[in-house]
């Protein structure tokens, strides 16, 4: 009697946690969704910084004399703030919520994720709360 209890309980519990596993469909669209939110969220910051980088120095330059150095100025509102603003925008576009719906929809038909999405999924992004 205990022998079947036991067996009993134990098929249970297995049941239980195999029908608990998500599909690795659905498993691989949520990292999808993790990597590609968490991509437009950097992609905003970068975009922020260039443009608030590019506007600060542009004021500051225009507001004194820049002694007569104007290559010098645009190379700093290039490199400082046209860098982080143009990496930002294009994480915007490359992660963008139209991308991502258009990359799930053709894996759940069974297609494959393209290859730039795979190389940067790694193992946090498949867990169920990513920040």
């Amino acid at each position: 009697m205990r022998t079947f209890l036991l067996a009993t309980t134990l098929l249970l519990n297995v049941t239980a946690a195999l029908a608990q596993a998500p599909s690795p469909v659905a498993d691989s669209s949520q990292a999808v969704r993790n990597l590609f939110q968490q991509r437009r969220t950097g992609g905003g910051i970068f975009a922020a910084i260039g443009i608030g980088a590019t506007g600060a120095i542009a004021r500051g330059l225009s507001s004194g004399d820049s002694g007569g150095n104007a290559g010098g100025a645009v190379i700093s509102i290039a490199a400082l703030g046209g860098v982080p603003a143009g990496i930002g925008i294009s994480k915007l576009v490359r992660f963008s919520k139209t991308r991502e719906e258009e990359i799930i929809a053709a894996h759940q038909q069974g297609k494959p994720v393209p290859k730039y999405v795979r190389r940067r999924l790694k193992a946090k992004h498949f867990a169920v709360d990513v920040d």
